[in-house]
């Protein structure tokens, strides 16, 4: 039996050559078209960023502020009970996403620079809020009431 071929036009732009289409999957003339048409068309897309535009102004006003609010007399300690370390971090006890009121969102103030959420902690309680229920539950308010948790 005698096979017979379609001659078909190569895919890459830049080539005239008709080849013979052994199957229905060969686009190409040769290995040298098939690479260079890729090269091509391929999309080099930038990297996404770590921080937003709007994250970043919101991270130095934070510095700023942080060391302010830890510098006060009364935010040196842990604000745990009976825990007398000195405070290093910033618990937010409301979350840091959002607005947590209407005053809030008229005066673009969000959770993470709202300092009425903030209390002074120590890094080992700081982690442990983050990882334990229920000393979440005693210190920290509810997000969708702004309620404590208990």
């Amino acid at each position: 039996m005698l096979m017979s071929y379609r001659l078909k036009e190569c895919a890459n732009k830049g080539c005239d050559n008709e080849f013979k289409q052994y199957n229905s999957l060969s686009k190409y003339c040769s290995l040298k078209c098939k690479t260079s048409d890729k090269k091509e068309s391929k999309k080099v897309y930038a990297p996404i960023k770590k921080v937003s535009d709007k994250r970043k102004i919101e991270n130095l006003k934070y510095s700023a502020m942080r060391i302010e609010f830890l510098g006060k007399p009364q935010n040196k300690i842990c604000f745990i009970d009976e825990c007398n370390k000195p405070a290093n971090t910033i618990e937010h006890i409301s979350g840091r996403k959002g607005f947590y009121d209407e005053w809030a969102r008229d005066n673009n103030v969000s959770l993470y620079l709202d300092v009425r959420f903030w209390r002074p902690c120590c890094l080992e309680h700081n982690l442990e809020l983050e990882n334990n229920p229920e000393l979440s539950k005693k210190y920290q308010l509810n997000k969708i009431s702004g309620k404590p948790k208990i």
